[in-house]
């Protein structure tokens, strides 16, 4: 085989690889596969499994108490997790870094929540960087603390 040949061949190798890594269904089922992992260890209760499951980004901005009050705030306003429906998702590759969001329905014991996933990286090395739980049951807190706020206001 020629040089001009190896090298074709060279490109269309590193080409496919760039194509494999860069594949949005695969990064999505990676991504579903961990939100499943996920789901069934919060329901176990086991806030410390959860926060070892994340990447090490998500450990150096949320230290683990926090996550442990985070679970247990979710836990106690939301229950159990008894369904999830992806309702969308994103794949963005910028400067070699991929993100994958994945949004979710999910359908806890005391209500429907939308849950957001975000991971970084792909295949193997693909970690969750970011979750965020939205939910009308936690909007007692915020209406709460508005009218505690409002109260301070108006005792001044």
């Amino acid at each position: 085989m020629s040089l001009h040949m190896h090298i074709k061949f060279l490109i269309a190798a590193l080409a496919g690889l760039l194509l494999a890594a860069c594949n949005p269904m695969a990064q999505l089922e990676g991504a579903e596969q961990q939100i499943a992992e996920f789901h069934a260890t919060y329901n176990e209760g086991d806030a410390r499994a959860l926060y070892g499951a994340t990447a090490q980004e998500f450990r150096d901005v949320t230290p683990i108490g926090d996550m442990n009050e985070l679970v247990a705030f979710v836990t106690e306003r939301m229950g159990k997790v008894e369904s999830a429906e992806r309702a969308g998702f994103n794949v963005n590759s910028e400067n070699g870094v991929t993100r994958t969001t994945v949004t979710m329905t999910t359908q806890f014991e005391k209500g429907e929540a939308t849950e957001t996933f975000v991971f970084q990286g792909g295949g193997e090395d693909m970690g969750l960087v970011g979750w965020n739980v939205d939910s009308p049951n936690f909007q007692d807190d915020a209406d709460q603390q508005a009218e505690a706020e409002g109260e301070t206001e108006v005792a001044d």
